[in-house]
This record gives structure tokens, C-alpha cells and sequence, in this order.
């Protein structure tokens, strides 16, 4: 604060000026937000939810871990099991994962011999439910004691917050770029992909023919193009 009685001088003088270019800016800035300040404090939102998101990802991943290490290992028959060539665990020097596809093959073929009634021979793979629900029901254990269950359970929590504002923002028209690259952010979190990167993601959907994978639509293939070109106009700075 200057003085009481003092003349301006030439630091205040630049002072005054700069916080004039400053609040013109703000001004300007603030004008530009106002015809999407509710996308674009969604916007602020999702940011804030996607860090959240990681930290809550990195804590149940420790805890997961942790209680891998405490739970009992896996019974000698279900470690020597696999599908196709792939194993039903994998070590992970601190205890034993679930490989996804030997696992979702294996309770596949357990609802199948259940629906056709199918025992002893026809089912060799029966006494490996229950070893496996007896290793399940000491990692659930575990998990519930050291507080991953907890953890999960709000990353779950965060990705249903997460999935219900990109629903809102999709809901809300956008009348500025900011308002264009808000939306571009919600499509990104959807899809994990980061907004400037094209990523395989887009190119999936955009190369994808209907003879192959799920046959995407031309509109859907032309709207991911349309996502990854601007994104690419939005990192070069591009506003025309």
C-alpha cells in the first residue's frame, strides 16, 4: 500500500499498469466462461474426480497387495491349472494373481456342467471351485481386515460419481471452444484415453470395419474422427 500523501511513482505506476492489463484479461476471460460456466465448472469437477479416482486406485492397489501377502496361497492343483497355455496364477513375488481368461473360462465351464447336470469324469475340474472359493474366501478376508474392500469400494464409488457428470456434460450444450474442450475431456475419461493423444482407442473405432470386432457405425467411427482432429487443433493452438 502506498503511503498516505506520497506521489505515484514510476513502480506504481507499472504496478497499476500491469494489474490493469491483468483485470482486463480476468475481465475477458471471465466473458468467455460465462456462456459455458456450468460445462466448465463440470469440467473443474471431473478433474477433480479423476484425481480422486488415482489415489483411490494407488491406495486399493496397495492394499491389494498387502493382503495377497497375508492371504494363504493358492492349493498346489489350482497353481498347476491353466487354459489354452495361460495360468489360472501368476506370482507376483509378494503372493499369487487371478489370470482374467483362465478364471472367467473356468467358472464359464463350471455353469455349464451345473446346467447339464454333469459329474465325475465329465467334470475333472470340480474339486478346483472349491479350492478356489476356499482361496477366495481367505483373500476376501484379508482384503476386508486390512481395509482394500474399503478402498475398492469407494474407487467404485468415484467411478459411478465420475460416469454420472459425463452423463450431465453430453447432457449440456456447449456455446464456447472451452465449452467444445470439456466435452472432449468427458469423452477421454470414458475411454481413459488423454485428450491431444490419439491413442488405439480412437484409431479402433475409426479403422473398424463390420466384418471385424463389433462393426462400429459410420456415424460413431466419423464422431471419434471428428474427437481426435480437434483434440489435435486444440493442441496446436488452432482456433480458426
Amino acid at each position: 500500500m502506498r503511503e498516505r500523501g506520497s506521489s505515484p511513482s514510476r513502480r506504481g505506476l507499472l504496478k497499476g499498469a500491469a494489474a490493469a492489463t491483468v483485470a482486463a484479461s480476468l475481465a475477458n476471460l471471465a466473458a468467455a466462461d460465462h456462456a459455458d460456466a456450468e460445462l466448465i465448472a463440470m469440467g473443474r469437477e471431473l478433474e477433480a474426480l479423476e484425481a480422486q479416482e488415482r489415489a483411490a486406485d494407488e491406495l486399493s492397489d496397495r492394499l491389494y497387495e498387502e493382503a495377497a501377502r497375508t492371504c494363504p496361497a493358492p492349493s498346489a492343483a489350482l497353481l498347476a491349472y491353466s487354459w489354452r497355455g495361460e495360468p489360472l496364477f501368476r506370482a507376483t513375488g509378494t503372493g499369487y494373481r487371478l489370470n482374467s481368461d483362465p478364471y472367467g473360462a473356468l467358472l464359464d465351464r463350471q455353469r455349464i456342467w451345473r446346467d447339464t447336470g454333469a459329474s465325475g469324469d465329465h467334470y475333472p475340474e470340480e474339486p478346483l471351485i472349491a479350492d478356489l472359493k476356499r482361496w477366495e474366501d481367505g483373500r476376501r478376508a484379508a482384503c476386508d481386515a486390512n481395509g482394500c474392500a474399503a478402498a475398492m469400494a469407494d474407487l467404485d464409488r468415484i467411478g459411478r460419481a465420475g460416469t454420472s457428470l459425463c452423463n450431465r456434460i453430453a447432457k449440456t450444450p456447449a456455446k464456447t471452444l472451452d465449452g467444445v474442450r470439456v466435452k472432449l475431456q468427458a469423452l477421454a475419461h470414458c475411454h481413459r484415453g488423454d485428450p491431444g493423444d490419439p491413442g488405439e482407442w480412437i484409431a479402433e473405432v475409426i479403422d473398424n470395419n463390420p466384418p471385424y470386432g463389433r462393426g462400429f457405425t459410420t456415424d460413431e467411427r466419423l464422431v471419434y474422427s471428428v474427437f481426435r482432429d480437434v483434440c489435435g487443433l486444440l493442441v496446436a493452438g488452432t482456433t480458426a
